[in-house]
């Protein structure tokens, strides 16, 4: 029996219902857009709500802290592959940002002392201030607040369990002052129904997480990052920047295999003393605390391709010398333990209570967390497309990004805590773009949408059910992710992303020999052949864009290659899917950050891991009364002083009567 068709009708289609994409939808139903949230999980069921929560707040941590100070921060983090008008506005909106999720219900701990959101003790990775502020209920907290942003609004519709398959094209053969294609809509497949259902509407939000699970089992992520946001995108012809840009956490846990890929710590973890040593105790990085997450996974990497790696592919973060101190190591075990409450839960748990007490260093192990590359857009997240030209034009009519599908925030390292800004900077922004582009569309009484330009996408999809095979989709998924960390995960050479073309040729050529039963609830066969359809196509995307970039920057570590200098000419890479399913990579120049501005940053980072490692050579005594001045100055009650040890007590245990 042929699988029933449903027909709808929206003005904005928001895929994804996580941070960005609830973001999306509430700024697009704000300015009067009718929309539809489509979300394989539950709403609000995202990587979001697994996090620490912490969300950059520009400002949070220094009154100082200014719109050009951020955005330089991100740039030469990233390697300057960012586009600048993208990082301006992700500096100018985090404050309001923030805001928008307090509306929603989020609740921060206040710093009664300056009256506002209570920042971590450290920044976070990478960041050069503090402006991080995490919260109580960690990534449950923020989801909470995503998932009210959604469900509250009467303009709003949504569909759980299903999956957004492709979008709908009409091309544009008449007006060449317009982009070549518009968007007419998508293909959903509702599992719980067990129908399509095809969406005509004239703008789409694609805003659908990424691509870790191409990496699983070493992943920390939801399990339905299956590329989906930039495969259905390079299939409507889209252009993608910056694939090879992987972000790795680096602190991950590397064993026992029922935690694998966990997160235990990020590089602020380390705090003033930790270091990363390899399986012979060789110090293979320090002033961690100091570092990007791309340093420290490149170290880490590094070493373990260089036959230095721990027994499970790791290196050692030892963090005793802080633990150790005999004044200030109590207070740095209550910053441990206090800073990313679920990141050490997951420490003692998984390494047990020596590891915990910090008695013995940690075995750790980077794991996939973030795609820093994805569809090229501009800062209110509308699809660009550049033609082989530094110039950009305007892309897919009515296509946006926002979140984790969009690239050009981060470039070549994404800073500890910006994720969870990030996505309503832009989930606002793309939301308020889509709205008005469907309004423009009703103004301007474009022709209806033609059920026609529907009808051969509906058909393919309709003749998967029932195909027959010799192959499951789920097995040869596996295989595919056994291999990407090998050929395309924190380290990359030559060989290996040829092998990882052969393998990727190979496994399409299978896709029509696939084996899908005919039933129409809960297919799980056919969602998994549309998943692997999806990691396929950004493998290979990512496997393109990493061999234009033949030498090593941020999350892309080339071991064949030389580190590109900072003062090299910036180039992001961009691929796209062609007719011929092949994916061309070229380049485009970046603007660098303004010599001056560049030098002063580079020299200011320089001073602080100098003053780091200055502090460590420092004698055992004078170094902890200076360690003692440091954690009693940045971890503040409520009154603006540090909770006090019990004398006597644990590391650790706080005092009676002080703030948890």
């Amino acid at each position: 029996m042929a699988i029933e068709t449903e027909w709808r009708d929206y003005d904005v289609v928001v895929v994804g219902s996580g941070g960005a994409g609830s973001a999306a939808a509430n700024a697009a139903a704000q300015s009067g857009a009718r929309v539809l949230v489509v979300s394989k999980d539950p709403v609000g069921c995202s990587d979001t709500k697994i996090s620490e929560g912490a969300v950059t707040v520009r400002g949070s941590g220094d009154a100082e802290d200014n719109e050009q100070e951020l955005s330089d921060n991100l740039r030469v983090a990233g390697g300057n592959l960012q586009v600048k008008a993208i990082t301006d506005a992700f500096a100018k909106d985090s404050q309001t940002a923030y805001d928008w999720y307090r509306t929603h219900g989020l609740r921060p701990n206040i710093d009664a002392s300056r009256n506002g959101p209570k920042p971590m003790p450290l920044p976070m990775g990478g960041h050069t201030k503090g402006r991080t502020v995490r919260h109580k209920n960690s990534g449950v907290a923020i989801s909470h607040a995503n998932w009210s942003a959604v469900i509250q609004s009467e303009r709003i519709d949504y569909l759980e369990d299903t999956w957004f398959l492709d979008l709908v094209t009409e091309e544009n053969a008449n007006d060449d002052a317009l982009p070549a294609k518009r968007i007419v809509g998508g293909i959903l497949y509702d599992a719980s129904r067990g129908k399509l259902v095809a969406v005509r509407a004239p703008t789409v939000i694609i805003a659908a997480g990424g691509l870790s699970t191409l990496f699983f089992p070493k992943t920390d992520t939801m399990r339905g990052n299956t590329g989906d946001s930039y495969a259905i995108a390079a299939r409507a012809g889209a252009e993608l920047v910056d694939m090879e840009q992987l972000q790795f956490l680096p602190f991950c846990i590397a064993s026992p295999p029922a935690y694998e890929g966990l997160l235990i710590g990020e590089p602020s973890t380390a705090s003033f003393l930790g270091v990363l040593r390899d399986k012979n105790g060789k110090v293979i990085l320090d002033g961690v605390y100091l570092r990007t997450r791309a340093e420290c996974s490149a170290a880490i990497m590094r070493a373990v391709a260089d036959g230095r790696g721990t027994e499970n592919g790791g290196a050692y973060l030892d963090m005793t010398a802080n633990a150790q101190a005999t004044q200030s190591g109590p207070y740095f075990m209550r910053y441990l333990k206090s800073s990313l409450p679920t990141a050490y839960s997951n420490a003692r748990q998984a390494l047990g209570r020596a590891a915990a007490n910090c008695e013995e260093p940690w075995e750790v192990r980077p794991a996939a967390h973030y795609m820093m590359g994805g569809i090229s857009v501009n800062e209110d997240g509308a699809a660009i497309a550049t033609n082989n030209d530094d110039e950009p034009e305007p892309g897919i009519a009515g296509l946006f990004a926002s979140g984790q599908a969009m690239g050009g925030v981060f470039g070549a390292n994404r800073l500890g805590s910006t994720a969870l800004s990030e996505n309503v900077v832009f989930g606002l922004r793309s939301g308020r773009a889509a709205a008005a582009v469907a309004r423009s569309a009703a103004r301007q009484q474009n022709p209806p949408i033609d059920e026609p330009l529907f009808k051969p996408k509906l058909a393919e999809i309709t003749s998967r059910f029932g195909q027959s095979g010799s192959h499951a989709a789920a097995a040869l998924k596996i295989g595919l992710q056994s291999e990407a960390w090998d050929c395309i995960g924190p380290v990359r050479t030559a060989e290996n992303l040829s092998r990882m073309e052969v393998l990727t040729s190979e496994l399409n050529a299978k896709l029509g020999d696939v084996a899908i039963p005919s039933y129409a609830v809960w297919n799980q066969a056919f969602i998994e052949f549309e998943e692997l359809r999806n990691m396929l196509a950004v493998a290979e995307a990512v496997t393109s864009a990493a061999k234009e970039r033949d030498g090593s920057l941020g999350g892309h570590v080339r071991l064949d290659g030389p580190e590109i200098s900072p003062f090299a000419q910036p180039y992001s890479t961009i691929v796209r899917k062609e007719a011929d399913d092949s994916w061309p990579a070229h380049r485009v120049a970046r603007s660098r950050l303004p010599l001056t501005r560049l030098v002063i940053y580079l020299l200011k980072d320089q001073w602080r891991k100098m003053r780091s490692k200055f502090l460590r050579m420092m004698p055992k005594g004078a170094r902890d009364k200076r360690l003692l001045k440091f954690y009693l100055g940045i971890m503040g009650g409520p009154d603006g002083k540090a909770p006090e040890i019990a004398p006597g007590s644990s590391a650790g245990a706080v005092a009676e009567g002080s703030r948890s």
